[in-house]
């Protein structure tokens, strides 16, 4: 049985804590003008929603939906910070132009170096578990900058070689996360570079995280766009981290729901909670920094050792901006070990319930696996001794998270095969073989008579 570990959230929507995140919530409103400057990249195109009929049936849920983000802006990328990084930098750059020229530029003109008399002596930087400072250094590359990723201890050599493929400078500082940001900030402070991050100290009042912020809206703002009936999702899944992704989707689900029940009301209805979805935060056990905050009551440090799997999510800290939002809007905080995210993985990967095959990487798929944490075939015997906020066994998921055969949930998978070695070594097959049979699956194939069928087995065995 699997072991871990649950809060429910009683502050959510309390006024003290809405009161709290207001500033917050008021200086990420305005996130439409990243999201249509985004949609105007030659790169983009929408990522899928995945519906995957088979596992919903097996997890004895109504619908199952994962925002699949594995190949966003390609699958070297796959990841949603290929939108936030870049889409600062061109920010960073257009505002430099405009003070030497008086003209603001577009992303068009800064992507054929129109300026880069000016463009090239900036530069940007990060530190980062991997991702952001992939994104990073991709906004640099495309729009005419310099790049500096400072990464950990922990973070993989195929991460870093993957940053420096994109023509960045990588320094590992010998620590944890929040050393590697420390020496970030203060470099970018002595050498008048940009330091470029969602995490916020101030309320996202400053313009890099507040760009960073709304371009992420570009998943939520799809995601919306796509499913069936918005009003009838049950329960949204986001991982943990900073903070900052889960802060944006809620925020985003939040104003569309606020939205459309105005409407429907003519605005004469207060009574906010029936009507919203379960918003849940999936974390590492040893990376809790947000569960052990819901718990607290305020901002905490996670006491675990960072080291886990699930390498975008070991953060010792929130984000302080962003835990404002969660603790508003997010209903449930649970952390897993790492072999969860790995089941997950691997349930997604094989497709094996007749559903799309799905590369998730390791810091997103840890919600699939929770869920199937709770197939245990004593049901919901033990419910009644269950501990808020301590580890109880697998089956009481269901009902700790309120899911039942009526339930429609979405997954947010956030980053496909980020160090593909390492997702091999994991899923027993290659990214690539997953694409290929993903694409076959999509083209009209029927499963299982194409080599997908295969790597289910493959998967199965490993």
């Amino acid at each position: 049985m699997m072991d871990y570990s649950h809060y429910f959230n009683e502050k959510r929507f309390d006024i003290k804590a809405q009161s709290e995140a207001e500033v917050c919530v008021k200086n990420l409103a305005n996130w439409t003008p990243a999201v249509d400057e985004i949609r105007t990249w030659p790169e983009y195109s929408p990522q899928p929603l995945r519906a995957l009929p088979g596992l919903a049936k097996k997890l004895g849920i109504g619908q199952l939906f994962v925002k699949d983000e594995s190949r966003r802006f390609g699958p070297d990328l796959g990841s949603f910070k290929a939108l936030g990084a870049p889409y600062a930098v061109y920010e960073v750059l257009a505002e430099e132009v405009y003070a030497r020229t008086g003209t603001r530029p577009t992303s068009a003109e800064l992507r054929i170096l129109k300026y880069h008399d000016i463009t090239k002596r900036v530069t940007v930087c990060v530190a980062t578990d991997g991702n952001q400072g992939r994104g990073l250094a991709y906004g640099a590359k495309i729009f005419g900058c310099r790049c500096v990723d400072y990464i950990h201890n922990h973070v993989s050599e195929g991460r870093a070689d993957a940053m420096r493929d994109l023509g960045a400078v990588v320094i590992r500082v010998d620590g944890e996360y929040e050393l590697s940001v420390t020496r970030a900030k203060e470099d970018a402070r002595m050498n008048g570079w940009h330091f470029v991050s969602s995490t916020s100290w101030s309320d996202f009042d400053d313009d890099i995280p507040q760009n960073v912020m709304n371009a992420y809206m570009t998943v939520a703002e799809e995601a919306i766009s796509m499913l069936p009936s918005l009003a009838g999702v049950t329960h949204l899944f986001v991982c943990g981290g900073v903070g900052s992704i889960a802060a944006a989707v809620f925020n985003g689900f939040y104003k569309h729901l606020r939205l459309g029940e105005t409407k429907q009301s003519g605005g004469n209805n207060d009574d906010e909670s029936p009507r919203f979805p379960r918003f849940v935060i999936v974390e590492p056990s040893e990376a809790d920094c947000l569960f052990q905050s819901a718990k607290n009551g305020e901002p905490r440090e996670s006491k675990g050792t960072l080291r886990t799997l699930m390498a975008g999510l070991a953060c010792r800290t929130p984000s302080p901006a962003a835990w404002k939002v969660l603790n508003w809007l997010a209903s449930d905080f649970v952390t897993v070990p790492d072999s969860v995210a790995v089941d997950g993985m691997r349930a997604l990967a094989s497709g094996g319930e007749g559903d799309v095959p799905i590369v998730i990487g390791e810091s997103s798929a840890a919600s699939v696996g929770l869920l199937l944490g709770g197939l245990g075939e004593e049901g919901m015997e033990g419910m009644e001794g269950a501990v808020r906020g301590m580890p109880v066994r697998g089956e009481l998921v269901r009902g700790n998270l309120g899911l039942d055969e009526s339930s429609q949930v979405v997954i947010f998978g956030l980053e496909g095969a980020t160090d593909p070695k390492i997702y091999e070594s994991l899923v027993g097959v290659t990214p690539q073989e997953i694409f290929d049979a993903q694409d076959r699956v999509l083209a009209g194939e029927k499963w299982p008579t194409y080599r997908a069928g295969v790597l289910c087995k493959q998967i199965s065995e490993f």
